[in-house]
């Protein structure tokens, strides 16, 4: 009986709190630069819900979430976004403010469920495991280095604890094992920006003699044949927090390749940019994606119209290199691919 009481109690405190600020909330948020005009006044979170999608129930921008949240004290794990939490709009002193309530204990079994941290509007995780698979070397670091000769024993596949022979003086002690892939190229100018390689495994200096180096497979996702390259190691520089803002300075570039393995990006997938240092872009920097408008005929054939580019999608810069860059897709409504465009947003 006692815990019925409770849990009426509860709803009937939370009803009067959504009233209580509802009227305050619909004339507030037709002033505010943040809220969007059909911002509802709460949302209850449901399975498979980013931290992007919540911010857009009410953000005009759900990059500025940092600006608005507030952190319930009174709640366990505050900084957690679960299904079934229910995030409230209320203004405070005339300014925005998004908070949680949470109508039940985190048993052991919630705390497994999916969740999003409220502190993280671009999801790390994604960027860290792609940072440190993705391999990218300029065109000349990868046509200048070494190849695998052949095996010691002049086999054609190099397997875990072989030896095999590059001719190349080396100086380091240990090396990535490299399959070129793909040339990252500009769709505009077609200059070569970087290339794509897998990295199969790891090997270590045997021996130097002169002109021939024999080196030790120490590590080997599958097989190196012949004429896989042999690279220096880099070291992978994992980011602990992105904050998105818009460009300092105006963008305008193009997609020019997605990362998952097919020909279109959806919502959290890498693309990769023509756009780098010395273009001025930074990590966080916002870039709007666009559909180019295509040229069309009219029903006669006698007029052609150049259609408008069409809006589809947003994307977050993640890392950046001397020719290129990449960034991870916040927001698709349609399928991004190579050649679409990219601008700062106006607003």
């Amino acid at each position: 009986m006692k815990a019925h009481r409770s849990l009426f109690i509860y709803f009937l405190f939370l009803s009067s709190l959504v009233t209580a600020v509802g009227q305050d909330v619909v004339a507030a948020k037709l002033e505010s630069d943040l809220i969007k005009e059909t911002a509802r006044q709460q949302y209850t979170v449901v399975k498979g819900d980013t931290l992007w999608d919540i911010s857009g129930q009410f953000l005009k921008h759900p990059w500025k979430w940092p600006e608005i949240w507030h952190e319930n004290a009174q709640i366990e794990n505050p900084h957690l976004i679960y299904p079934g939490d229910l995030i409230i709009l209320q203004f405070v002193g005339g300014a925005p403010r998004l908070t949680l309530v949470r109508n039940r204990k985190l048993s052991p079994e919630i705390k497994y469920l999916p969740h999003v941290s409220a502190n993280e509007v671009v999801p790390l995780a994604v960027i860290n495991r792609f940072l440190t698979y993705a391999q990218f070397r300029s065109f000349s670091e990868v046509n200048t280095a070494p190849s695998i000769l052949s095996g010691a024993e002049d086999q054609m596949l190099i397997g875990l604890n072989d030896e095999f022979y590059t001719l190349a003086t080396m100086q380091d002690a240990e090396y990535g094992v490299f399959r070129q892939e793909d040339d990252y190229l500009d769709p505009i100018t077609r200059d070569v920006l970087g290339v794509r390689l897998s990295h199969l495994g790891e090997a270590h200096l045997a021996r130097q003699d002169e002109g021939i180096a024999t080196l030790k497979a120490i590590s080997a996702k599958q097989a190196f044949p012949r004429g896989d390259k042999i690279l220096g190691t880099q070291q992978t520089i994992l980011l602990e927090k992105i904050s998105p803002k818009a460009p300092v300075q105006s963008i305008e570039g193009h997609v020019v390749a997605v990362e998952n393995m097919t020909l279109f990006a959806g919502q959290m997938d890498i693309i990769a940019i023509n756009k780098s240092k010395q273009s001025g872009v930074q990590v966080g920097d916002i870039l709007n994606i666009f559909s180019p408008g295509k040229a069309v005929q009219d029903d006669q054939g006698s007029l052609t119209v150049q259609l408008l580019d069409r809006r589809i999608g947003l994307a977050v810069i993640l890392s950046i290199y001397k020719k290129m860059a990449y960034a991870i897709v916040m927001k698709a409504v349609s399928p991004v691919q190579a050649g679409d465009i990219l601008k700062s947003p106006e607003d």
